[in-house]
C-alpha cells in the first residue's frame, strides 16, 4: 500500500520472521556471538529464551543461513507432541523420513543418519523452537537422545529457543541433570530507546527508504508503547507508515505515530503500553521544532553494510584495538559492538567479552556484565591470572545485584588458587557472616546451585587440575 509511496523495496516492518532484517544491536550480537561459539566449541546444548516477539526465530533462520552449508541442521516448530511422536518429527525436520516409523525403526534411522554425517566430518545440529512446549519428559527424551555422542567424537548438538517458561522449567531440581549439559544461554532482553530507534531506521535502510523517515521523537514514542519488544515495534511502525500514507506525508512524526497507535489499540488486544498519553499527542497541533531535531548517525556499528565491508577488512585484532579506543573515549555502547564483532574470532573470544562485561560495569548495568565475564569464561584458553581477574570482576558484579551465594562461590574457587588475590580474603569474610546470619534467621543464601556454580567448577578444575 505505501511501499511506492516511500519507495522501498518491500515492507520494512513486515511480522514474518526475516533474517535478511535482523538488527545486530548489542543484545541479538551478543545472543548470535553465543550461539556460534557453541557450534564451534561443539557444545552439546544451547539455549536460547525471550520474550514473544523479541525475534529468536529470526536469530535462528540467521544461523541456520550461515551454518546450513558446513552441518546438516533440522528446525523443529511444533513442539507439541507426545513422547512416540518426537523422534519421527526430528526425523521430518531432518528430510529422513515422512513416514509414520515405530520407535525402534526410528532410532535406528536416526543413528545411522548421526554416524553417516559424522564420517562426512559433519555434525548434526538440532534446533528446537517454542520449546516451553515440551515440558520435562520430552526434555529428557533430548537428554537421551544427546546420549548418541560417544567420549570422542560430537555428533550431535542440541538448540532449545523458547519463551521464559523454558527458562523456568530448566531450573527445576527435576531438570538437574538437564541443565548441567547446557555450554551455553542467552536471554533476549527489551530494545533501549537508542536501540528502538537504531532499529527503526535499519529496517527502513534495507527496505531501501530513507532512514530518517522517522523523526526522533516518533522513534522515542514507538519505544515507550513497545516497551523496546520488536514485534510490538513492527505493529506501531508498519501502522504509521500506513497512516502517512493516508495523508501523504513524508515525516512520520510523533503525532503520527499517537493517531495511529490511538486507533490500533481501540480493539484492546494489541499489548502497548503508555496508551494515556495518546488521546493529548494525537490532538496536539504538529510541534514545528520535532522536524528540525537531527537525526544522529549511526547505527552500532555492526550494522550498516559500509561498516560490515570495512569490518571483513579489517583484522579481529583491529577491530578489538578501535574497540578500546572507543571504551577509553567514554563512547561504550559502540565499544560493545565492535568487541562483539572481534569476539567472532575464537582467539579474541576471552578478551572480547571480558571487556564487554567491563564496559557494561561502567554503564552499571550489573546483570549484562554477569552474562558477558559468564560468556568470557567459557574460554578454555585463557591464562590463570586473566581468569582469576574475570572471576573476581564477576564476584563484584554478583555482589552488586545482590547474588551473595554465587558471589562467594566465586570468590572461595578464587582463594582456593590464590589465597592472597586482592581482598578476596576480606569479601570471603564479610560474605560469610552474612550468610551465616541468613543461616540463623532460617534463610538459605540463594543461588549457590546455579549456572554460575557449574562456570566456576569448570574453571576451578582448568585452573588446578594438573596440580592434584
Amino acid at each position: 500500500m505505501y511501499e511506492a509511496f516511500y519507495q522501498f523495496k518491500a515492507k520494512p516492518f513486515a511480522l514474518l520472521p526475516d533474517s535478511s532484517f535482523l538488527y545486530p544491536g548489542s543484545e541479538h550480537q551478543a545472543a548470535y556471538s553465543l550461539l556460534e561459539y557453541g557450534i564451534l566449541s561443539q557444545a552439546p546444548f544451547m539455549v536460547l529464551t525471550g520474550d514473544p516477539g523479541m525475534g529468536k526465530t529470526s536469530l535462528l533462520q540467521k544461523l541456520i543461513a550461515e551454518h546450513g552449508s558446513k552441518h546438516k541442521i533440522g528446525l523443529v516448530t511444533n513442539a507439541r507432541y507426545n513422547i512416540e511422536q518426537l523422534l519421527p518429527w526430528i526425523l521430518l525436520s531432518l528430510g529422513l523420513s515422512t513416514k509414520r516409523l515405530d520407535p525402534i525403526e526410528a532410532y535406528h534411522i536416526f543413528s545411522e543418519f548421526l554416524s553417516q554425517e559424522s564420517k562426512r566430518f559433519r555434525r548434526v545440529i538440532l534446533i528446537v523452537d517454542e520449546a516451553q512446549s515440551l515440558g520435562a519428559e520430552l526434555l529428557e527424551e533430548l537428554r537421551l537422545l544427546s546420549n548418541m555422542n560417544d567420549g570422542k567424537i560430537l555428533k550431535l548438538q542440541i538448540i532449545l529457543s523458547g519463551q521464559p517458561d523454558l527458562y523456568t522449567l530448566l531450573q527445576r531440581i527435576d531438570m538437574t541433570q538437564f541443565a548441567q549439559r547446557i555450554v551455553v544461554d542467552y536471554h533476549l532482553k527489551p530494545l533501549s530507546e537508542d536501540d528502538t530507534a537504531n532499529y527503526i531506521r535499519h529496517r527502513i535502510r534495507v527496505a531501501g527508504g530513507r532512514p530518517s523517515l522517522f523523526t526522533n521523537t516518533a522513534c522515542a514514542l514507538v519505544h515507550r508503547l513497545s516497551r523496546g519488544n520488536p514485534r510490538l515495534i513492527n505493529q506501531v511502525s508498519d501502522i504509521a507508515l500506513t497512516y502517512g500514507y493516508a495523508e501523504q506525508a513524508r515525516i512520520i512524526t510523533s503525532k503520527l505515530v499517537a493517531q495511529a497507535a490511538l486507533d490500533r489499540s481501540k480493539g484492546g488486544i494489541l499489548p502497548l503500553a503508555a496508551k494515556e498519553e495518546l488521546v493529548g499527542l494525537a490532538a496536539a497541533p504538529e510541534d514545528p521544532m520535532e522536524l528540525d531535531d537531527p537525526i544522529p548517525s549511526p547505527e552500532p556499528t555492526t550494522v550498516s553494510s559500509e561498516s560490515t565491508e570495512a569490518h571483513r577488512k579489517r583484522s579481529p585484532e583491529e577491530d578489538y584495538a578501535q574497540a578500546m579506543e572507543l571504551k577509553e573515549a567514554g563512547r561504550l555502547k559502540e565499544a560493545v559492538d565492535l568487541f562483539h564483532v572481534a569476539a567472532r574470532d575464537k582467539s579474541m573470544w576471552f578478551e572480547a567479552y571480558s571487556q564487554v562485561g567491563l564496559c557494561y560495569v561502567k554503564m552499571k548495568e550489573h546483570h549484562a556484565a554477569i552474562q558477558a565475564f559468564r560468556t568470557a569464561l567459557e574460554d578454555p584458553s585463557a591464562l590463570e591470572q586473566d581468569i582469576l581477574d574475570v572471576l573476581y570482576v564477576l564476584g563484584r558484579s554478583l555482589e552488586s545485584v545482590g547474588r551473595g551465594g554465587q558471589a562467594l562461590d566465586v570468590y572461595q574457587r578464587i582463594s582456593h588458587v590464590t589465597p592472597t588475590f586482592r581482598d578476596v580474603a576480606n569479601r570471603l569474610r564479610e560474605l560469610q557472616q552474612t550468610a551465616n546470619q541468613s543461616s540463623h534467621q532460617g534463610n538459605r543464601p540463594a543461588g549457590r546451585h546455579s549456572w554460575f556454580s557449574s562456570v566456576v567448577d569448570n574453571v576451578q578444575r582448568f585452573l588446578i587440575g594438573d596440580r592434584k
